[in-house]
């Protein structure tokens, strides 16, 4: 099974500093602007994009406490098969 990644989420503590930081820093264009969310388009050979969300909203949707410091992994898959055996 190929693997590909689509998205990449982050949560940060400062979302208009982190857009300055990957749009103007790091030359990614912008996708989506909305307050609470950006997304941006990670440039040409990539089908991936990164999306920018508070720490909290990111924490939540991840059913993490936002007091972590850690990193939250997932998968989406639209095949009803498993996706990790051992």
């Amino acid at each position: 099974m190929s693997v590909q990644v689509t998205a990449i989420k982050i949560g940060v503590q400062d979302l208009n500093r982190s857009k300055r930081f990957y749009g103007q820093g790091l030359g990614c264009t912008i996708d989506q602007d909305h307050p609470g969310f950006v997304s941006f388009s990670l440039g040409d050979g990539s089908s991936s994009s990164l999306a920018l969300h508070p720490w909290e909203a990111a924490a939540q949707d991840a059913d993490v406490s936002p007091e972590g410091s850690g990193v939250s992994l997932s998968t989406s898959s639209s095949r009803p098969a498993k996706l990790w055996t051992r």
